[in-house]
This record gives C-alpha cells, sequence and structure tokens, in this order.
C-alpha cells in the first residue's frame, strides 16, 4: 500500500515537472495563433491557419477573438489575413465590441472599408446597444462615420439611454456630423 502511493505520488511529479518544462509553444496550437497576432507574426500566423487553426479562436481569459486583438492594435495585415481565411468579421468580445466598432472609435477608414468589404454589420450593437457609428460620431470620426452610413449604418438605432448617433452629434454641436446624418435619414 505504501509502495503504491509513493509510487503514483512520484508518476504525478513526473508528469507534472515534465508539463511545466514543456516550451509555451507546445501548450496550444490556439495559443500559438493568438501569439502571432499579438506579435504580428504574418509569416508563423499563415502557418497555423494553413494547418487549420480556427481564425476565429478566442484568449482563454476573456474571451477576446484574435480579429479583435488585431483590431485594437490597428494591424491591418493581420486583419486581412485572418478574414481571408474566414475569420467572422462580426465576432465580438464579452462586451460585445467587434472588431468594426474598435476602429470607428479611432476612425481609421481604411480597416472599416475592408472590415465592411468582408461583410462587417454596421448596425451590430455592443452590450450598451451602442453601434459603430455611435462610436465614430461619440469619436468625432467624421470620416469613419461617412463609410458607415455609406454601408448602410442606421443612424436611427438607439443606444440603451435611448440616444441616437444625431443626438451625440447634437450634443457636441458638430454641424457636419448632424447635416451628414440628417442627409442620412436620421429623424431624432
Amino acid at each position: 500500500m505504501l509502495f503504491s502511493v509513493r509510487r503514483t505520488g512520484l508518476m504525478a511529479l513526473l508528469i507534472i515537472g515534465f508539463a511545466t518544462a514543456l516550451p509555451a509553444s507546445a501548450q496550444s496550437p490556439q495559443y500559438d495563433l493568438l501569439k502571432a497576432v499579438d506579435k504580428a507574426d504574418l509569416v508563423e500566423l499563415n502557418e497555423l491557419l494553413r494547418k487549420g487553426v480556427s481564425p476565429d479562436t478566442r484568449t482563454r481569459s476573456d474571451r477576446v477573438p484574435a480579429i479583435l486583438i488585431a483590431a485594437h492594435a490597428g494591424n491591418a495585415g493581420v486583419v486581412k489575413l485572418l478574414l481571408d481565411h474566414d475569420a467572422n468579421p462580426n465576432i465580438s468580445d464579452n462586451r460585445g465590441q467587434t472588431a468594426l466598432m474598435a476602429r470607428s472609435v479611432v476612425g481609421d477608414t481604411a480597416m472599416i472599408t475592408m472590415l465592411l468589404s468582408y461583410g462587417a454589420d454596421p448596425n451590430r450593437a455592443d452590450i450598451a446597444q451602442e453601434t459603430a457609428l455611435m462610436k465614430a460620431v461619440r469619436g468625432r470620426k467624421f470620416k469613419a462615420a461617412q463609410a458607415l452610413i455609406e454601408a448602410g449604418a442606421d443612424p436611427n438605432v438607439q443606444d440603451l439611454t435611448g440616444k441616437t448617433a444625431l443626438e451625440y452629434a447634437k450634443i457636441s454641436r458638430s454641424r457636419r456630423f448632424i447635416r451628414l446624418l440628417q442627409d442620412a435619414g436620421a429623424t431624432y
């Protein structure tokens, strides 16, 4: 009996020691993909995607998808590579934020246009019911707002507080935004 307990304990120590001695890359291909996205390593990322690792891989802790990590970093090359391998352009984090929303906040019209061309929904809302258009208006990113409206963003959507993009434009007293939104059919 004592021999059995010692042997089992020894085996457990060997297994734990072996597992912790493994390099991080041996943990999982999903981990490797997220690391490649974070480092903007297009060669490694392309190799992992060709091996079949999902482009919609998420972080374990906060469930942030790879495309959103790349979007927050402003890395258009990584975002395009993920989209070329069928990443979902509308995948969101736990707060409902998408890559399109992330780039709308900073006014990155080139990436906004790219995401829209891959099927990103300009009317998708986060948990506060804010759309990419609202985020562009609140961030005073006029060209981003224009691109979203041209792609069919609805200027009459209300967030959880009941405000629309037009109301945010009125709060900021921006005649340019007010005119843009009214021309797009905003009524309140």
